[in-house]
């Protein structure tokens, strides 16, 4: 059945298609690089997939509202937990770091670009191969600890969907080594479209799917047919760019790279427990309730996700160009580095209040009807996650400096040191405080890594003035958090929670800018790297 909801998604969905296109259109016929002005490339680099995947991450949240209504929180959580998974672990582990590792040696020497990407090709296949066993044993811990009476087992439909998206992995592998080559030529719009494109074309199948009345298990094979889909398109615009792809099986070549990219997949495997471990800790230790509290916990990430792609996206877009600089140049990568957090910074804060202030208003949002189901619990869990943002923004953009000057076992130790913390504090603190305690150690784990990042940056000579960077947008933003609370209890009896967020909004929209210039954040140099960015200058 077709609800209202459904098909303002549809319809949606279906009109971003076309203005995409005219958005590209648009583009191609009136952009230009400007040689030299790196501040205008990186904006380009940045902003524009930043938005694109803004887009997506709105269009999965419109999906979210009608997976809410379409299904209890249980079954969602069963899907939840084999799409992280396959999503957060095994896609790390088959990527295996070679696709910065791709993107850092192309953009350095684009001559050996044909042979490298058919040898990561090759390792990536050989990897999704080993993926397969690695679900088998997960399934028998899950299966183990159910037997033995200390955790909860994944359902069979819960196995069944995991096993079919990890056939995802396949089509994925292409696709992700194509998405190396454009970040390499600085050509981040393409892969971002791209994401755009496969966002709008799943969003579409699973709504049909959910119409249908489809199981989780039919969700998963539409993650099959849509990442295949992807594979295809990739192809295509690899022959029109780039070259025609090839595997490439030299053992030398092969077995050289794994040490040069093991230590970024462990860093990326690392961060990834950083994040959403905590997940299959709650569902071993949910009582009963596991996949209703992995539902619940997801909700919330599924907010501050649309947030958190914004330091991958600014990372990705300056890491060639800090990896240019690494050679020689420590003064020019240090004044990358520390604009690149500035701007980073000034969005984050905003962005964290805002989340705090609003944060049962956007769960119940995110819900609609099963609301019942996840307030006031995931409300509080959000508006304390929400934190971990501007430390994620910090850490993130320092994590790829590090790489850029060669230090990725030193990183690997730092993530390493988190992950473990992280494993330890949510042991001890998910069994007796459950979601809050996942939560905040979210948070605390990101201020062990940044404890850690910072005397390996300060040895190099690039340790960030963090407190000068910080001050004036977080002291801002939670003056506009103020504003945006006392908007909000006092319109709310009048105009309902929906009115009273919107209200809020706008307040923190007038409220941020104007403190930043009150507080000096916009001087002349944020001033002239606006104007070379619009290439005024």
């Amino acid at each position: 059945m077709l609800t209202q909801r459904s098909f303002w998604i549809l319809l949606i969905s279906a009109l971003v298609l076309p203005a995409l296109g005219i958005a590209a259109f648009l583009w191609r016929r009136h952009y230009r690089d400007q040689d030299g002005n790196t501040a205008r490339r990186v904006f380009k680099n940045s902003a524009i997939p930043t938005a694109m995947r803004m887009a997506v991450r709105a269009l999965d949240l419109l999906f979210a509202f009608v997976l809410y209504d379409a299904m209890s929180g249980a079954d969602m959580g069963k899907y939840t937990l084999a799409a992280l998974l396959i999503v957060n672990y095994l896609s790390t582990f088959t990527d295996f770091g070679l696709g910065v590792l791709l993107t850092r040696e192309v953009a350095k020497d684009s001559a050996h670009a044909n042979k490298l990407f058919g040898a990561t090709l090759a390792l990536r296949l050989v990897l999704v191969v080993l993926a397969f066993p690695i679900v088998a044993f997960v399934i028998g811990i899950y299966n183990t600890l159910s037997s033995i009476g200390v955790g909860e087992a994944i359902s069979s439909m819960g196995q069944e969907a995991l096993w079919v998206l990890t056939l995802t992995l396949i089509p994925a592998a292409f696709s992700n080594a194509v998405t190396a080559l454009y970040n390499a030529s600085e050509r981040m719009e393409i892969p971002a479209a791209m994401e755009l494109v496969t966002a709008i074309v799943n969003n579409l199948a699973r709504i049909t799917v959910l119409m249908l009345h489809g199981s989780i298990v039919d969700l998963s094979w539409v993650a099959v047919g849509v990442t295949t889909f992807t594979a295809l398109v990739y192809l295509g615009l690899q022959l029109r760019d780039f070259f025609p792809p090839r595997l490439v099986w030299e053992r030398a070549l092969i077995w050289g790279m794994v040490p040069l990219a093991l230590p970024l997949m462990l860093n990326n495997m690392l961060n990834a427990v950083f994040f959403r471990f905590d997940t299959f800790i709650v569902k071993a230790f949910g009582g009963g309730q596991g996949d209703l509290m992995v539902q619940q916990y997801n909700a919330a990430y599924q907010i501050t996700s649309i947030a958190a792609i914004i330091p991958s996206v600014v990372t990705f877009a300056v890491f060639p160009v800090m990896a240019r600089k690494s050679g020689g140049d420590r003064q020019g990568l240090a004044a990358a580095q520390n604009r690149t957090l500035q701007m980073l910074l000034l969005v984050a804060f905003p962005v964290t209040v805002g989340i705090f202030a609003l944060a049962p208003d956007l769960i119940r949002m995110i819900s609609g009807k099963n609301a019942a189901s996840y307030l006031p619990i995931s409300g509080l869990v959000l508006a304390l996650l929400a934190w971990y943002l501007p430390l994620s923004f910090v850490n993130g953009l320092l994590q790829y400096v590090l790489i850029a000057i060669n230090q990725q076992r030193s990183i690997t130790k730092a993530f390493v040191l988190g992950a473990v913390f992280n494993l330890a504090a949510n042991l001890i603190g998910i069994p007796f405080f459950g979601l809050y305690a996942a939560a905040v150690v979210t948070v605390l784990s990101e201020i062990v890594l940044l404890a850690v990042f910072m005397p390996l940056l300060r040895r190099e000579g690039l340790a960030p003035p963090l407190r000068a960077l910080m001050w004036r947008p977080g002291l801002a933003a939670l003056v506009m958090g103020a504003a945006m609370l006392a908007a909000h209890a006092a319109l709310a009896p009048l105009v309902g929670w929906l009115g009273a967020s919107v209200a809020a909004g706008a307040v923190a929209v007038v409220v941020y800018p104007a403190m930043l210039w009150l507080l000096g954040a916009v001087g002349p140099e944020e001033r002239a790297l606006v104007l070379r960015v619009l290439g005024r200058s």
